[in-house]
């Protein structure tokens, strides 16, 4: 005997809630797609990639109530994170961490020094010839307990702890994983944008979605 129409109606409705459910905890919780429109992380990551973050174990993604009780998510010299901004809480940023709490970090002519002892960082790139004191020479300055000092891949256009400070642990969201899509776009701020700019964004990418997708990006781990 086949179900009649309020009980199919339901089943969909209780399968719509699940889903709906099941979509919620994991963009929450486990993974969230996200992308970098700037040329910060470049050449590691580029603007238009887009990728997935791995949120497990990150207290930004919890209630503050219970932070204190998660098991803490170890953070090494050299990863990559996203985190909400110190100067706008409601911007996502992308930098790689580079000082560790108690460290000592100094810039000298564009070298990073960890308690006076030059890093190597075979993933960084210059693209500006001239030296500037706050970008290419700053410090002394020692990384307080649950903080630390972040800066972008691309050390000539970064807006990172050389400028705004340090990033505290508790705002950090997740570590970037891999990129499932790349499109091939200018820098743009997002929140410059208007609703009209926003529509001209996506035909653009409708139309030129085969031509400009970097598909030798497709799969690629970020690190």
């Amino acid at each position: 005997m086949s179900a009649g129409p309020k009980t199919r109606l339901r089943e969909a409705i209780k399968s719509l809630i699940f889903t709906g459910v099941f979509v919620w905890l994991f963009t929450s919780h486990v993974a969230q797609a996200t992308e970098v429109p700037t040329e910060s992380m470049k050449p590691t990551i580029l603007a238009g990639d887009h990728f997935f973050i791995d949120k497990v174990g990150f207290p930004a993604n919890y209630p503050q109530a219970i932070q204190q009780y998660l098991p803490g998510r170890q953070i090494q010299r050299g990863d990559i994170l996203a985190f909400w901004s110190p100067e706008k809480q409601s911007m996502r940023l992308v930098k790689r961490v580079i000082g560790l709490p108690g460290e000592t970090v100094e810039i000298r002519n564009r070298q990073v020094f960890i308690n006076d002892s030059p890093l190597n960082e075979p993933y960084k790139i210059h693209v500006d010839r001239q030296t500037y004191r706050v970008r290419d020479n700053f410090g002394p300055v020692t990384v307080p307990r649950g903080q630390y000092f972040m800066l972008g891949d691309n050390r000539d256009n970064s807006n990172d702890s050389r400028f705004w400070g340090f990033a505290r642990r508790e705002a950090f969201i997740g570590k970037p994983l891999f990129v499932y899509w790349s499109y091939d776009i200018d820098p743009y701020n997002p929140d410059d944008w208007s609703l009209a700019e926003w529509a001209y964004h996506f035909a653009s990418v409708g139309q030129n979605f085969f031509s400009k997708t970097r598909w030798f990006r497709t799969g690629s781990a970020i690190r």
